[in-house]
């Protein structure tokens, strides 16, 4: 699900990403880079600020309750997904 200006830009990403089988980390993964794609196409969306070192707040939602992703863990995986060394 997604909500705001560029929640239409984001929800593609979610629905083409998507799949029942993915890991907690995997999940984690689909939604920064629904996030990612969101912010690329809406100038109203925040993504991930490499600049500043400003990353979303992901949260986990699980059967033994909900937890924080670190931001380091954000950090490598959004340099990972597009591909630089920080």
């Amino acid at each position: 699900h997604s909500v705001g200006s560029g929640s239409l830009f984001a929800r593609g990403s979610l629905k083409k990403l998507y799949r029942d089988d993915l890991t907690q980390g995997d999940a984690v993964t689909v939604v920064v880079q629904a996030l990612y794609d969101a912010a690329d196409d809406d100038s109203a969306t925040g993504g991930p600020d490499l600049t500043r070192r400003i990353y979303p707040v992901v949260m986990l939602a699980t059967g033994d309750g909900v937890q924080r992703v670190a931001d380091d863990q954000i950090a490598t995986m959004v340099n990972t997904m597009i591909g630089t060394s920080r």
